[in-house]
């Protein structure tokens, strides 16, 4: 499955709301910014690092992966 930068936006904010979260409060759950997050969810995440993502990622329970491209 390929996994656009626009679509880990949707992701983040899906599920942080699913949770009940604010972006403040997953914001210090990733220990990255407030204005990252609300970046991330907006798809303005490509000058980011993928640790910074990746951390995001994690604290809602999912991880970034990398795999061959589908033929």
């Amino acid at each position: 499955m390929s996994m656009d930068i626009t679509r880990i936006g949707n992701l983040v904010r899906i599920e942080r709301q699913r949770r009940g979260l604010t972006q403040a409060t997953l914001a210090q759950m990733s220990n990255v910014s407030k204005g990252r997050i609300e970046a991330i969810e907006n798809g303005r995440c490509l000058d980011m690092g993928l640790n910074t993502v990746n951390s995001v990622l994690v604290a809602l329970g999912y991880s970034l992966s990398v795999g061959p491209v589908a033929s």
